[in-house]
């Protein structure tokens, strides 16, 4: 199975019986621009999760610390903020399989710019910290696992991950 973000290559026909591999896609959805509230953080999405090329039978597991796997998104400005990730249980193909897919505790890990300070969290849970003016920027890394059944029918999966971003009013 391959699981990818979105690809400017064509994907190669997909073979069928037991070794057979799955094309899988995970995508980080968020709208550049401004988050809700007065704050003043801009999100930006930067890579989607990528699996890889999977096998039937055979889990998959990426983590954040993964730069050319895990899902990438950027955070500009300052402020309190809050992140809610919506997670899919699961990738979707055309047909109507599914395969399922694993978040736990360690697959989001913030880092924040020009400092040594990380959260390494559960994306399963709200995370919240402050970007603190002059030095306002992070970035969320995002892992997780796909579990592909001994009978994972080959075919393109994929699934959208939705970002919700509150900054918290500082002004008073």
């Amino acid at each position: 199975m391959k699981a990818a973000g979105r690809s400017r290559r064509a994907a190669a026909p997909l073979r069928r019986g037991a070794g057979a591999w799955l094309w899988v896609a995970l995508l980080l959805v968020a709208s550049p621009g401004a988050a809700q509230g007065k704050g003043t953080v801009q999100a930006l999405p930067v890579q989607g999760l990528r699996f890889g090329l999977l096998s039937a039978g055979a889990p998959a597991v990426v983590s954040p610390l993964d730069a050319a796997r895990r899902a990438t998104l950027e955070l500009a400005g300052s402020g309190h903020v809050t992140l809610t990730f919506e997670l899919p249980t699961g990738l979707a193909s055309r047909g109507g399989a599914t395969l399922p897919l694993w978040f736990g505790p360690g697959d989001g890990r913030i880092v924040f710019a020009r400092s040594s300070r990380e959260i390494v969290f559960d994306p399963n849970e709200p995370v919240s910290f402050t970007l603190p003016p002059g030095l306002g920027s992070a970035t969320v890394y995002l892992g997780g696992a796909a579990q592909p059944g001994a009978g994972q029918p080959p075919g393109e999966y994929t699934a959208a991950i939705t970002v919700f971003l509150v900054v918290a009013n500082t002004a008073t």
